[in-house]
């Protein structure tokens, strides 16, 4: 702190400001320019040292300090020249003196962009920004904090009593990570990869590394590496995705601040997901001219396709359990961890042997075979799986028969189907009935989807134990909550035990139960009486055209079926959040691209709102 010495000595070396200032505008002047300390560093460059008082002043800051010391504005530099070490090296002391400049501040303060509270905290931080079109890029990211309303201010957020709350819209730069920025195209680059080509987050990640880096490489001084992981792929998804639906809906998306990352969206994520599976998705309401057929005298029909698709999560293995596991090392929920302990073999209830899968039964040891997976989640070799990590059910639950003379066969060894009845040797003679055993995580049983035959996807459900008819007639039911929603028709190729299932449930009056045309030939027996009374598509006249053909081009459904069957191996190992947060936004980014496909046809799509036509 100068004393009056230092200052007259100052001074004299500056006769003109001698002449102009006094001594209450040169407290008025070193005061008011600390208490906006923070205001004049973040208008530094980034490499400025927070140590070092700035040469120069930022405009507003010295146009407010003329009008609050009232001195001249030519002057303000060269005393901020004199005084600066004084307002950066004893700012506490000099704040400590009292503030006497709420009346310039209420005249000239919020003009020049100023306010009351101060900033006690103006932080910035070494950080990494990945860019779409400029490779990796070092960066600073800043912080700042008021000590009135204790609300801590981030780039894309703000934290305040725990909770991180996202400001309105979405921003350019999303930071996905403590030190890591991603550009929004570059995110948007990651899920169009995913939706189009069935890219995994770790390849994601791979191919921003090698081809978009533009080989950058950290300096020295740079305490964060430039490679990017499946980790930040994955956040930044997840984080877009959680903005986009809240922006859809005028919300706000607030998570808790503390704990980590892979937690601090859970929430989020499982409200997300239950929206969805009440409220299906948003092209529900969808209509266009491929998937309604429209009549001059205003009558309309509506066509979807409901089948099941073979992609599943892991889950419990007790039969149609619907706890999500803790873990995807573990093959029981927490309700059923008991299990655990007993005997691999299906109905046997005996204690297993330490370090075993099985009870001490001999004629229940078995070996695990190898499981396969057709298409890999990472480009690269990983480490060969272990067999208590094995979890599809095809590989997982084998059968056994017990020979004669004690032996233990898989029933799927080789040469054992090829040998003719009765022809065994005799030491082989006799055989025991077949042992089924699971070893393994069981998986989810199928993925049943709703689709109009446009290629729309109206909605899609888990099936935990089995394809059961309750189960189609239930979802149905809540896709089409709605009145006036439900379709004209439905195709399934189970119609006709759905038909026999719903025929007196109300909501299903009216609506047509059909099979489609491969499957009423090729899988329906001739002789099925009640199948080619009920469910036969011909006799629908709506459903065809004047020459007897289609008039709806069925096969639709089949080509989104293997579109949606890519992704079995990137939700090979998702938890079940994870999993149905990533396909109901495969889904909804699925539904964007064929609404502007059927635009671009002159299809005219759009949607129902409250019983009117968009």
């Amino acid at each position: 702190m100068l004393n009056l010495n230092d200052l007259l000595h100052l001074l004299g070396n500056h006769l003109d400001l001698l002449k102009e200032l006094t001594l209450g505008k040169i407290f008025k002047f070193v005061t008011g320019a600390a208490q906006f300390k923070n205001d004049i560093l973040l208008c530094q460059p980034v490499v400025h040292p927070n140590t070092i008082p700035p040469a120069v002043l930022p405009p507003t800051i010295n146009t407010w300090l003329s009008h609050s010391a009232e001195i001249p504005p030519e002057y303000i530099q060269k005393c901020w020249d004199l005084f600066k070490e004084m307002v950066w090296d004893d700012e506490e002391q000099v704040l400590s003196l009292g503030d006497h400049h709420e009346e310039a501040m209420r005249h000239y303060g919020h003009e020049n962009g100023l306010g009351m509270d101060r900033l006690t905290k103006a932080e910035q931080r070494q950080a990494v920004l990945f860019t779409l079109d400029r490779g990796v890029r070092p960066a600073y990211s800043v912080h700042l904090y008021c000590e009135k309303c204790y609300i801590n201010y981030h780039h894309n957020f703000s934290v305040h009593d725990g909770m991180r709350s996202y400001y309105d819209g979405i921003p350019d730069i999303i930071q996905v990570a403590e030190h890591q920025f991603v550009e929004r195209q570059l995110i948007e680059l990651w899920t169009t990869l995913m939706l189009v080509a069935w890219t995994s987050a770790t390849n994601c990640a791979r191919l921003s590394n090698l081809s978009l880096s533009q080989g950058a490489e950290p300096s020295s001084e740079w305490q964060f590496g430039f490679s990017l992981t499946s980790k930040e792929v994955w956040d930044g998804f997840v984080i877009l995705a959680l903005l986009e639906d809240q922006q859809s809906r005028g919300g706000r998306l607030v998570v808790p601040h503390s704990g980590g990352q892979r937690a601090r969206f859970t929430d989020a994520v499982r409200a997300c997901n239950q929206r969805m599976r009440l409220y299906s998705q948003p092209a529900v309401t969808h209509f266009c001219d491929k998937c309604v057929r429209r009549y001059d005298n205003g009558r309309k029909v509506s066509v979807v396709v409901t089948d099941g698709i073979t992609i599943g999560h892991p889950c419990c293995a007790i039969h149609n359990c619907h706890t999500a596991l803790a873990s995807n090392r573990h093959c029981f929920c927490p309700t059923h961890t008991n299990e655990e302990l007993r005997c691999s073999i299906v109905g046997c209830q005996a204690d297993v042997v330490p370090g075993k899968r099985t009870c001490p039964n001999p004629v229940h040891q078995g070996r695990l075979e190898h499981a396969h997976v057709a298409h890999p989640n990472d480009a690269l070799p990983v480490e060969p799986t272990i067999s208590s990590d094995i979890d599809d059910v095809d590989d997982t639950e084998e059968q056994f028969v017990t020979l004669a003379n004690g032996a233990v066969l898989p029933s799927n060894a080789d040469g054992l189907d090829a040998l003719p009845s009765g022809g065994l040797p005799s030491t082989l003679a006799t055989m025991t009935p077949k042992l089924r055993a699971q070893f393994g995580r069981k998986r989810t049983h199928n993925k049943q989807l709703i689709v109009a035959l446009c290629g729309m996807i109206h909605a899609r459900e888990t099936f935990f134990g089995a394809k059961a008819i309750s189960s189609v007639a239930e979802m149905i039911r809540r896709t089409y909550y709605y009145p006036g929603l439900m379709p004209d028709h439905i195709f399934y190729d189970n119609n006709c035990n759905l038909w026999k299932h719903v025929q007196d449930d109300p909501a299903f009056k009216g609506v047509g139960l059909t099979v489609d045309v491969f499957h009423f030939k090729s899988k329906h027996s001739e002789k099925d009486l009640y199948c080619d009374t009920h469910c036969n598509p011909t006799d629908f006249p709506e459903l065809l055209n004047n020459d007897g053909g289609f008039f709806f081009n069925l096969s639709i459904a089949e080509q989104t079926n293997v579109w949606f069957s890519g992704y079995h191996s990137i939700c090979h190992e998702m938890l079940v959040d994870k999993y149905n947060f990533f396909l109901d936004e495969m889904i909804l980014h699925w539904n964007r691209m064929t609404y502007e496909k059927l635009l671009k046809e002159g299809r005219h799509p759009g949607y129902y709102h409250i019983g009117v036509e968009e």
